[in-house]
């Protein structure tokens, strides 16, 4: 009888084909026992696998761990989530059992960040719209074609995808980034490179980039009164959560004045089919594609999957979600 330690796949057998390579499961089996995963991430398939998990590595559509689905896994330590929230996927039960709780954000950060800054120099250019001139070089005279430096930029979020954008556009010439974020304390901004600033004066660059979590606090933080504060061919970027923009407000000013718009995320989501969004050319929109979605989603199963051998072997979290944590997470 096998004396390793029992991990459970506690996702959709789908899931758990897109989150992780072979090489990686097989270090996995090599230091554990792999049950799993369930043909979905339903409560009622997850049962059967966690009477002896220890850990319980989960996933996009893994029904929650509250306290009916836990009163399965009397063994279990630690979850560790092969995506990013686990906002829906734990609550107190878990942390009252003294079970430890990761998630792959931070490998999903990157790919965020990198479309966030390759959609700022699409922006700035205007590509999109020249794209339907055809070459026409009359439509670059009738709105400027600018370049991802000598501007200001305000990102209003310092989360792990916003300090990743800062990294990245360390690599662009004579850029001002300033951050708001009340949980960003100076010694951080100085170590970061940015100026700690109000949400109206972030507002009040040249591009603006969203990277807050989506919290009762956070809900239309841009409204009528923030967006008028942006400048005539402002860029604006959201990739976090479609609640923090009043979207009516947005479509009313972007109707009002030359401003250029791009979300990959919307509220509802996705966008309701008669959206006024949907009819604004100023407003670009893509289907939540700016993290992982291929080799990222298998950065995540690798970090799940690291995170689980860590634990295994008794060393130390490096993605650890703690209760403390849990309200100001995205």
């Amino acid at each position: 009888m096998s004396t390793k330690p029992v991990v459970a796949m506690a996702l959709s057998r789908v899931m758990h084909d897109i989150m992780f390579t072979a090489d990686d499961l097989g270090r996995l089996r090599a230091s554990a026992t792999v049950v799993g995963p369930g043909e979905t991430g339903a409560a009622d398939h997850l049962r059967p696998l966690l009477a002896d998990a220890v850990v319980a590595i989960t996933g996009w559509q893994t029904a929650k761990f509250d306290k009916a689905l836990l009163a399965h896994a009397p063994k279990l330590k630690l979850i560790a989530h092969s995506a990013g929230t686990v906002k829906t996927l734990v609550d107190d039960a878990a942390y009252d059992r003294g079970i430890r709780v990761i998630n792959a954000a931070a490998a999903n950060a990157e790919p965020v960040a990198e479309t966030t800054v390759a959609m700022m120099v699409v922006m700035l250019k205007r590509i999109p719209w020249l794209l339907a001139t055809k070459g026409d070089k009359s439509a670059v005279r009738a709105a400027p074609v600018r370049e991802l430096r000598d501007v200001n930029v305000g990102l209003i979020g310092a989360s792990r995808v916003g300090r990743e954008v800062v990294r990245l556009l360390k690599g662009y010439p004579r850029l001002r980034v300033l951050v708001y974020d009340p949980f960003l304390a100076e010694p951080d901004a100085r170590r970061l490179g940015v100026e700690i600033a109000s949400l109206e004066d972030v507002c009040r660059c040249d591009v603006v980039s969203v990277h807050a979590p989506s919290l009762p606090t956070t809900r239309h933080m841009l409204n009528s009164q923030t967006l008028a504060l942006l400048p005539d061919h402002a860029v604006l970027i959201n990739t976090s959560r479609g609640a923090l923009i009043d979207e009516a407000a947005l479509v009313a000013e972007v109707r009002r004045r030359p401003l250029y718009v791009y979300l990959d995320v919307t509220d509802p989501e996705p966008a309701a089919p008669d959206s006024p969004l949907l009819r604004e050319p100023n407003i670009l929109i893509t289907p939540h594609i700016a993290g992982g979605m291929n080799q990222g989603r298998k950065d995540m199963g690798r970090m799940a999957i690291d995170e689980t051998l860590r634990f295994l072997r008794g060393g130390s979290l490096e993605q650890e979600v703690t209760r403390d944590m849990l309200p100001t997470q995205a």
